[in-house]
């Protein structure tokens, strides 16, 4: 669902917000970005049908609001039409833009040490019921998910976990890009733009997916020691229009 209002009375708006569901039986993924590509290879490469779950990949919801708005502010415009040059300069020409993403994480796939020997590509441990544990992401960082639901599987036979845990994902994404612009008119046929850019407004931490190794279970089976995104960055530039 889209909705979008063209530049009026100095103000762009879009709103764009998907309520998805991607269902598949493999898949593999190297997206960049955030690092939020994610695969999940099949267990039993005979039986197709008992692969059939939520993708990796899956992003059930996604809200993405870019705006850009010119200050009312300056001569000609609604607040100061009849300013003085030097008013002018210092108060008016004033533009904020700015990008705001939201969305869920990806559903998880936990692997086991593969001692199936059936030339699976990968064996997934058994799960005795829900992993889904309460509370913050940053509360959870050393047991994101409850671990004492997984088991190793008895060799020469599989795990009953599905390609993807049904109730519990990575963590979503908030992220908030902003930028102020400055406008001079120096004269009829050139301009001056002053701009400030911060990419991760907040300075808000997207954390990295947690282990989902079973046979890591000594090494941070469960615990989250990445971050997705990159710290705070700013910058300035000045730019001239003619």
């Amino acid at each position: 669902m889209k909705a979008e209002k063209r530049l009026g009375q100095g103000l762009a708006l879009v709103v764009a917000y998907t309520n998805a569901k991607l269902i598949e039986d493999a898949s593999s993924s190297n997206a960049g970005g955030f690092g939020f590509g994610q695969s999940a290879d099949r267990q039993n490469i005979y039986d197709r049908r008992a692969e059939r779950a939520v993708s990796p990949n899956d992003i059930s919801q996604r809200l993405v609001i870019s705006y850009v708005y010119e200050l009312p502010f300056g001569r000609g415009r609604t607040l100061g039409r009849d300013w003085n040059r030097v008013t002018d300069v210092l108060l008016g020409g004033w533009q904020i833009n700015g990008i705001t993403a939201l969305q869920k994480g990806q559903p998880l796939s936990i692997t086991a040490p593969n001692t199936c020997a059936c030339f699976s590509p990968i064996l997934r441990p058994n799960i005795s019921g829900s992993a889904e544990l309460s509370g913050s992401v940053k509360d959870r960082l050393g047991r994101y998910f409850d671990t004492s639901v997984f088991s190793q599987p008895a060799q020469f036979s599989f795990g009953n976990a599905p390609r993807t845990l049904p109730d519990v994902r990575r963590p979503g994404l908030q992220n908030w890009d902003f930028s102020l612009f400055k406008n001079f008119r120096a004269q009829e046929r050139w301009s001056v733009q002053f701009r400030a850019e911060a990419f991760n407004l907040f300075n808000k931490t997207q954390f990295g997916v947690p282990n989902t190794n079973f046979g890591s279970l000594n090494f941070g089976f469960g615990e989250i020691t990445s971050q997705a995104n990159v710290p705070r960055q700013v910058q300035f530039g000045l730019k001239i229009l003619f």
